[in-house]
């Protein structure tokens, strides 16, 4: 757990599931929805949401671990990592509501989620929207660097994958 500028990070737990929920779906309404045109909830609804995530933090396997973050006992930031090899940890999901952009809730979110799972991992991966450029820009300030693969998501934008070596003192 971490704490800064009474940010608090920490595991997210079943009771959390309200909060982390509103969270994801507000940061994912600001940046994914407007790419792709739709809300989070015309394309899952909040029920179906909910029991998703009591579900994956009740049958986390544990290479994969959920973050959050917290501000005045409010949830500003959500993160989910997990460990792909022996050699590498997967970023799957970093998300800000846009209240707290700009304030390092990113930063302190993105190092526990790696950190989490990848204490002697080599290098980390995520996927990131082609179109997204706040995060694209975000993750090339903390040292990620695209890697030249790419994909198509589910809902139809091209993704990249950005890479960066760990641990994240040290080298970048």
């Amino acid at each position: 757990m971490s704490t800064e500028a009474h940010l608090v990070v920490r595991e997210a737990q079943v009771n959390d599931a309200e909060g982390f929920v509103a969270a994801h779906e507000a940061a994912w309404n600001a940046t994914i929805g407007v790419i792709v045109d739709s809300t989070l909830e015309e394309l899952a609804p909040l029920a179906q949401r909910l029991a998703g995530y009591r579900k994956g933090i009740e049958e986390s396997p544990a290479n994969a671990r959920a973050w959050l973050a917290e501000r005045s006992g409010e949830i500003v930031g959500i993160a989910v990592s997990v460990r792909e090899s022996p050699r590498s940890v997967e970023l799957r999901d970093l998300y800000v509501v846009p209240g707290a952009w700009g304030t390092g809730v990113a930063s302190t979110l993105l190092r526990a989620a790696i950190d989490s799972v990848g204490e002697d991992a080599e290098e980390a991966f995520l996927w990131v929207g082609a179109e997204n450029v706040r995060a694209r820009r975000f993750y090339e300030r903390e040292g990620w660097s695209p890697d030249g693969a790419s994909r198509t998501s589910p809902l139809g934008p091209s993704e990249l994958r950005y890479r960066r070596l760990l641990p994240f003192s040290g080298r970048s």
